[in-house]
């Protein structure tokens, strides 16, 4: 089981994710645009980071720990999950805040 170590992982941050959409009904599929293109960015520039990485051997990935799908040589799926998920949720948590707050942004009432 220790293979699905990092995919429960971001399982759990997902799940935290999802909560906090439904939550604080942030309806974040109304701007998938901006949403896409940031997700994009990021995949592009930190799936490169670590490949870059990995071919200088100054990153590895346990190979107990994941479930050995690559997405890039040596890059594992659980990674570019990740790279989507993390960020999704700190977009969520920033908008969550946002909305608390009772904060404006772009002339939309939070």
């Amino acid at each position: 089981m220790n293979h699905l170590e990092y995919l429960a992982a971001i399982a759990f941050v997902s799940l935290c994710a999802l909560g906090v959409n439904l939550g604080f009904r942030l309806r974040i599929l109304r701007r998938w645009r901006e949403l896409f293109l940031t997700q994009l960015a990021i995949v592009v520039i930190y799936l490169t980071w670590d490949t870059w990485a990995i071919a200088h051997k100054n990153w590895f990935f346990d190979t107990h720990q994941i479930i050995n799908v690559d997405v890039l040589p040596k890059v594992p799926v659980e990674e570019l999950l990740f790279f989507i998920v993390v960020p999704l949720t700190v977009i969520l948590s920033y908008q969550a805040l946002l909305k608390l707050a009772g904060w404006q942004q772009d002339g939309e009432s939070q």
